[in-house]
């Protein structure tokens, strides 16, 4: 690795609180490289350095705003995790589309909010989709999913009849409507974390955010009459007169629920306690961090005390991939 990148590294790593070995080789199929240019669709070496020079990146478009969050008061009489006892704590917020095209429409269903929630002495950072179903339980799928879609019909057909997680996410993709706004939709952490107790038990739990304005989402007649770049500016122009908010939830595994496979899905049924209120109202949009907030990574693993990350292999390859893509960036 060329010294200039690997100090770069170290300094990413750092900042992101992620140990620099880990980021470049880890215990899987795939290496952070690998599932990068799969996601980036860069096979090689001549399209590899050509997505460098355009700061190919997977979630091109989107954009950066700022809030804050409100922890629930109660919340410390069921968990040990000290991050939440502040009463409020700065958001910088970045919504986004999914892929790698900066000029994608807005009229697909597909809706991301990653956020960085930076306390007094700890962060705790969210990468979160509208779909509770995802499409890959280990990184020899996700390396082929994503391979095999940036083929066409051909090679979702390959996906179809090979990988039944890939199936079954393309089953529900089709039943998803497009929100009417990145505030009207709902948003889900697919992986699982460990939450420690007040009695000292870890619980296993998945993040959920439920939009207190309700999902609203699009009939096709609206979508059709709107342009395909309405969401950034519905959205920051709804926060100059009213904060968008989301209920933070956590939702509890019970001993019998896969913890480790983001594919999984947990029975509604399941237990949820609520952790606080993501409140987003552009309070901080001109200060640095929110400004440039694009040119960071948000990393999943970085976390306060009172809060590990399981051994979702999916989960685990996040941050290492995010560095990876990162510094092809620079």
């Amino acid at each position: 690795m060329h010294s200039s990148v690997l100090s770069l590294a170290i300094k990413t790593c750092l900042i992101t609180g992620f140990s620099v070995f880990s980021s470049f080789v880890f215990a899987a199929d795939k290496t952070s490289a690998e599932l990068v240019d799969a996601v980036n669709g860069t096979p090689d070496l001549t399209s590899r350095e050509a997505g460098k020079k355009v700061k190919l990146r997977n979630h091109a478009k989107g954009f950066c705003t700022s809030g804050a969050f409100i922890p629930n008061p109660k919340l410390q009489d069921s968990l040990a995790i000290p991050f939440f006892k502040q009463a409020e704590i700065p958001i910088t917020a970045r919504f986004s589309l999914g892929g790698t095209n900066p000029h994608a429409s807005d009229k697909g269903a597909g809706r991301f909010m990653s956020l960085k929630i930076d306390g007094d002495k700890e962060s705790l950072n969210f990468v979160t989709t509208n779909s509770p179903v995802f499409f890959a339980s280990n990184l020899e799928e996700f390396f082929n999913f994503q391979t095999k879609v940036k083929q066409g019909a051909e090679g979702k057909q390959w996906l179809v009849e090979n990988q039944p997680n890939a199936k079954a996410f393309f089953d529900f993709i089709n039943t998803l409507q497009p929100s009417a706004s990145f505030a009207n939709s709902r948003y889900f952490g697919v992986n699982s974390f460990l939450f420690s107790a007040n009695n000292g038990d870890i619980k296993p739990g998945r993040w959920s955010f439920e939009p207190v304005d309700g999902v609203i989402n699009l009939s096709q007649t609206q979508l059709e009459a709107l342009p395909s770049d309405f969401l950034k500016q519905e959205m920051l122009t709804r926060i100059q007169q009213k904060p968008a908010k989301w209920d933070l939830y956590i939702k509890f595994a019970e001993p019998s629920d896969e913890i480790n496979d983001p594919t999984v899905l947990w029975p509604e049924s399941r237990e949820r306690l609520l952790v606080g209120q993501v409140v987003i109202d552009g309070r901080s949009d001109s200060e640095t961090a929110t400004m440039q907030c694009d040119k960071g990574i948000f990393n999943p693993v970085l976390l306060p005390q009172g809060i590990k990350p399981s051994a979702d292999p999916i989960l685990n390859a996040r941050t290492p991939a995010y560095i990876e893509s990162f510094i092809r960036r620079q």
